[in-house]
């Protein structure tokens, strides 16, 4: 639990994480109340104080996209992402396994579409050969794709039917039969409901319900795992977490730990609106958007997907894939669909978010975005698109015009985090290079960037995103370099988050009168640039409490 509030704390001889200059801080009643020179700070007996001996002070990190739930049921999962071989996939499952034996359905994730070495694609044969008796799914990077062993399809029913999915694949071979890859929601939750979570971590993701209301025990386990995935965010100096999941009951989990002020950092929570949701849920998901803010939780939005990820050819683009000329892929909504609930959740004064990929995706967002704008009024109501992998020049400017607010996330370039180039950059085309990840093309427009993980297809921390900012590469000596500054980097992560969730005037710069959401940081992050492990979260302090502290280090 958080520890109580400090009436009165004070941190001394720090350095300003921007500008360098030495800082102290007075913190009373949750906020910050006096910042200046060290030797300004009025006499306080009473008060705790830290010495941080020139240690970098930061506003505490907006992670602007992340799934809590499922975040925090793969903190008991297998880690795949630094697995590059099917002899290292099968030496981690084998020290995986052992005291895991019994277990419904084995668990790994971030694994990388080239796992088993360049070239290759799982499937289930690959899978038996490593784990063929107990069923197995092992989910991808970017959590759009997963592959099951033969026994794990079996457990589904799925090696003697395959039923009728809209907007999401089982894949079948030649032969027929399932090759293991089960692409998008509707897909993997067929196998995925087996895993001791019943799968709930899956609806939440998709915004769907469970079938049968969880009793007590299951209440509580999906609660203790919420909190997990809390504390790992506030051990990494992240104060407030941008949930992307949303359906009514992990909602109603978040708001039963707010009142028993179980929530060691601020939550925004989502409401997913699902394409095969009818009127009533639409209208129902809006309604739940529109709850009132319970102690450190919050909503005020709703999140849509538009598109998949370039990897399974589902991102929607506005040029024919490579290869397969007519090939575009399609939106998950019909346009009509996509921008009459844009109206209505902008009617609502609800903020919208929409998971776009392709750059095609994210003109569908803006068009809907500015429908919204039309029959409704114009407002500052910074609707969000979510990615933006690639993104056309003509739409650049509009979403400045529009006053879209783009989250995006530095460890999702191919090569960027342990992601390898292939197979995305030859799936996106090489003549589209340039018009992939544009952060500095849209900081240029005047566009509001917030920067986020989206954990668990990446690592949740902020410093190894920083890195992956501050270090990336073009794919070539044509392709525009697209990195921001360092400065505008950490604002992505802590002003522009706040911005992001209509809350600049409260969090994300360190200000007298602003709320006491505060990182101390042991190492330098400058030297992120060059090395992801530079620096650390030595205190972290959200609306006046120390929510995780190890300090003085360790």
């Amino acid at each position: 639990m958080p520890k109580p509030p400090i009436q009165t704390l004070d941190i001394v001889n720090a350095r300003d994480v921007l500008s360098g200059k030495a800082v102290s801080v007075r913190i009373e009643g949750g906020r910050i109340a006096h910042v200046g020179a060290p030797d300004t700070l009025p006499t306080a007996p009473e008060a705790r104080r830290i010495d941080a001996q020139g240690r970098v002070l930061a506003p505490g990190f907006c992670e602007s996209h992340l799934h809590l739930f499922q975040g925090g049921v793969t903190l008991d999962q297998l880690n795949l992402l630094e697995v590059q071989s099917e002899e290292q996939l099968a030496r981690a499952l084998s020290a995986y396994r052992k005291g895991r034996e019994g277990e419904p359905l084995l668990g790994a994730w971030s694994a990388n579409y080239e796992v088993l070495g360049p070239g290759t694609r799982p499937d289930r044969h690959a899978l038996d050969r490593m784990v063929p008796d107990q069923p197995f799914l092992m989910l991808a990077v970017d959590l759009h794709t997963a592959f099951a062993n033969t026994a794990a399809l079996r457990l589904a029913g799925l090696m003697d039917h395959v039923p009728a999915l809209e907007r999401a694949e089982v894949v079948i071979g030649p032969d027929g039969l399932p090759t293991g890859e089960l692409r998008e929601d509707g897909a993997m939750q067929l196998v995925g409901r087996f895993a001791a979570t019943g799968g709930r971590d899956g609806l939440a993701m998709a915004g769907d319900e469970p079938a049968t209301p969880p009793d007590a025990a299951a209440r509580a386990r999906d609660m203790k795992t919420l909190r997990r995935a809390l504390d790992a965010c506030a051990a990494q100096g992240i104060t407030t977490a941008v949930n992307m999941d949303g359906n009514l009951y992990q909602a109603d989990l978040l708001r039963e730990m707010a009142r028993a002020d179980a929530l060691p950092i601020r939550v925004s929570a989502a409401l997913r609106i699902a394409p095969s949701h009818g009127p009533e849920r639409v209208a129902e998901m809006i309604a739940a958007a529109r709850s009132a803010p319970v102690g450190k939780l919050s909503f005020g939005r709703i999140k849509m997907f538009l598109d998949g990820v370039f990897d399974t050819w589902t991102a929607f683009r506005t040029d024919d894939y490579p290869g397969r000329p007519g090939f575009r892929s399609n939106p998950l909504f019909r346009r009509e669909a996509f921008i009459d609930i844009c109206r209505q959740a902008d009617a609502a004064g609800l903020q919208i978010q929409t998971h776009c990929v392709g750059d095609a995706a994210v003109r569908l967002a803006l068009d809907g975005y500015e429908a919204a704008r039309n029959a409704n009024g114009a407002r500052d109501a910074r609707h969000r698109i979510e990615h933006i992998d690639m993104l056309h020049p003509d739409d650049r400017p509009r979403l400045a015009a529009l006053g879209v607010i783009a989250s995006m996330q530095p460890v999702h370039p191919p090569g960027s985090s342990g992601l390898p180039l292939e197979p995305t950059v030859s799936i996106m085309g090489r003549a589209r290079w340039g018009d992939t990840f544009p952060w500095a093309a849209l900081a240029r427009e005047g566009t509001t960037i917030a920067f986020g993980t989206d954990w668990p297809t990446a690592p949740l921390s902020p410093f190894n995103a920083i890195h992956a900012a501050l270090s990336r590469q073009p794919w070539a000596p044509d392709v525009p370099d697209q990195r921001l500054p360092f400065a505008d980097v950490i604002r992505a992560y802590t002003e522009g988050g706040a911005k992001a969730l209509h809350a600049e005037a409260d969090r994300g710069r360190i200000a007298a009168g602003m709320a006491a959401d505060l990182v101390l940081l042991e190492g330098d992050p400058r030297k992120l640039r060059d090395s992801a492990t530079a620096c650390r979260a030595a205190l972290t302090i959200c609306a006046g409490e120390i929510v995780h502290e190890a300090f003085p280090p360790s």
